[in-house]
């Protein structure tokens, strides 16, 4: 059994956002194709990390098995953090196991995707590649013949919202649109293919940069910007819309659609900053030398990088840039190093936990793990027990109940072998308005602040959508999991499903003839073997990670 497969990632996409618009006679092609296949919230990692997140997707796997946890990796022992490249990932994509078949693929943009792997067909790279790489297409000819055809490769996207830059940001993201569409409507009309799996990534920029826009409730709305640009960011998705269409077009009749997002979205009102959290409640130490006093004197001050990013988007004051954006210079990163307080500043032989990553993650400093370790392995659980008992104890300023719900110790959310980089306890809060961070070292010299970056923030539940032949129409289901993703394409393209994917073959939305006649096959595993590391310099990883930072993806 062999049947084209088209998967098409719109990142951050939720049915809160798109079902209004499809009410209004909006976005008809994402319509029919709900209207007449399967659609389900998407049920995504924990937390919503879109690195962790479309890697579980592809591998069906969670993140403790395929090793991709965040944009930044920590691994067990090593005081050095690298971006989140291929090489890092454990576990065979599904491009690799269509690529074991003899099937051709295409793979264009796909989250953790450089350096781009040998498969039995083409691979284009993600924005994660360091800027100045031009090994990011698999064969390496590619990208001449693209960029004779279509101009500089569209990898990266820059524009930030601030006042007056809405049209820049708009115009970034329909550019975007449009050349990624046109290389993937290329592809598929000129060279052979079974699988294509692409990745659009600014459904997910829009949301983050401008949901204040469409938002008549959030914080940050303006009815004059709204008045200029709300009906624009409709036009967005129309052209989303229209250009998923023509990629199904360009497919052909007789192709499976899959529309797939590796979160939802929604409003972003207040930052918490939970290293401030640590520091407050006393798990977290800082050096007493004469420097850090001074630096904790300035922080006190209001010295920090929430005031870098405000004086950024300044206008007046934009050629100073002290803040995300500086990033790409490595010796102005130094100096803020050197100017605000940084884990640094730590004192680690007294600090028992600490927070590192997106959306609620803190790591007990734990002794023969952490490279400065200072919990003896007999009392981990007593420090995460009293940690999370201070967690379920902050109080919703709003509500006046419990701001923290739901808190996972790892073991109830991870396995595999990277189990032992997981963070020890993971956690949201129960209104997600709240967002918790913990990337960036000390961002605020208050634990919970105003939003000052982002609008618009991620969501447990994206979408997926299937429409093809086999599949039962106008079917609703109440929740699917990412990881079950996988196995369910492996299926229905009639390849066995690897034993050691965590997630299911979604028989609900097959019709009983083709169940019958293509009973579900279980296959070995589905393990990677070793690759040879990416290599980022520590330049490299230092330019990505600002990038992030720069973007609002690090806190």
């Amino acid at each position: 059994m062999s049947k084209k497969v088209l998967i098409i990632g719109l990142d951050g996409m939720t049915f809160d956002f798109v079902d209004p618009l499809i009410e209004q006679g909006r976005l008809k092609t994402l319509s029919r194709l709900m209207s007449e296949g399967v659609r389900s919230p998407l049920e995504t990692v924990f937390p919503p990390i879109t690195s962790a997140a479309w890697t579980s997707f592809i591998t069906g796997k969670n993140p403790g098995k395929h090793g991709i946890l965040e944009f930044i990796q920590r691994r067990r022992g090593q005081n050095r953090e690298t971006a989140a490249n291929s090489t890092h990932r454990s576990g065979k994509a599904l491009w690799d196991l269509f690529s074991e078949e003899g099937r051709r693929v295409v793979v264009t943009n796909f989250p953790v995707t450089y350096p781009p792997t040998r498969v039995n067909g083409f691979m284009i790279s993600d924005f994660m590649t360091p800027k100045g790489r031009r090994d990011i297409t698999h064969p390496p000819e590619l990208l001449q013949e693209l960029e004779a055809k279509f101009g500089s490769y569209k990898l990266y996207m820059t524009e930030t919202y601030a006042k007056g830059n809405v049209d820049n940001v708009l115009t970034e993201l329909f550019e975007e649109l449009n050349y990624k569409s046109n290389v993937n409507c290329y592809m598929m009309k000129n060279y052979d293919w079974d699988l294509l799996v692409t990745h659009i990534w600014g459904t997910d920029r829009c949301q983050h940069e401008l949901w204040h826009i469409i938002d008549p409730s959030h914080p940050k709305h303006d009815k004059e910007e709204a008045r200029l640009y709300k009906e624009r960011v409709y036009d967005y998705w129309d052209s989303v819309d229209r250009e998923v269409e023509r990629m199904i077009e360009a497919a052909g009749s007789d192709v499976a659609v899959f529309i797939a997002s590796d979160h939802g979205f929604g409003p972003a009102h207040k930052y918490c900053a939970f290293n401030i959290w640590l520091l407050q409640e006393g798990f977290l130490k800082l050096k007493q030398d004469a420097m850090t006093r001074i630096k904790q004197m300035l922080f006190s001050m209001g010295v920090t990088p929430e005031l870098a990013y405000k004086l950024s988007r300044n206008p007046l004051l934009k050629p100073l840039r002290p803040s995300r954006g500086v990033g790409t210079q490595k010796s102005k990163v130094g100096m803020l190093n050197k100017l605000f307080l940084s884990f640094n500043d730590v004192d680690w032989a007294r600090t028992t936990a600490f927070s590192k990553g997106n959306y609620g993650q803190i790591f007990v400093n734990l002794k023969g793990r952490e490279p400065e370790g200072s919990v003896d392995l007999a009392d981990y659980e007593k420090v995460r027990e009293k940690v999370i008992a201070k967690l379920r104890a902050i109080k919703d300023p709003k509500s006046g109940g419990n701001l923290i719900d739901p808190i996972y110790k790892r073991e109830e959310i991870y396995s595999g072998e990277h189990f032992e980089e997981a963070p020890d306890i993971s956690f949201l809060p129960k209104d997600m308005t709240y967002v918790s961070l913990g990337n960036m070292d000390f961002m605020s010299n208050k634990f919970m602040v105003n939003s000052f970056g982002n609008s618009g923030t991620h969501r447990l539940h994206g979408v997926f959508i299937a429409h093809a032949k086999e599949f039962n129409s106008s079917l609703r289901l109440p929740n699917a999991r990412i990881v079950d993703a996988a196995p369910t394409i492996l299926h229905l393209s009639g390849i066995a499903i690897p034993k050691d994917m965590d997630g299911r073959v979604l028989t609900e939305i097959f019709s009983k003839e083709f169940l019958t006649q293509h009973p579900v096959k279980i296959g070995d595993a589905a393990e990677r073997g070793n690759t040879e590391d990416a290599n980022f310099s520590d330049e490299e990883s230092e330019e990505v990670r600002a990038r992030l930072h720069e973007l609002g993806y690090m806190g």
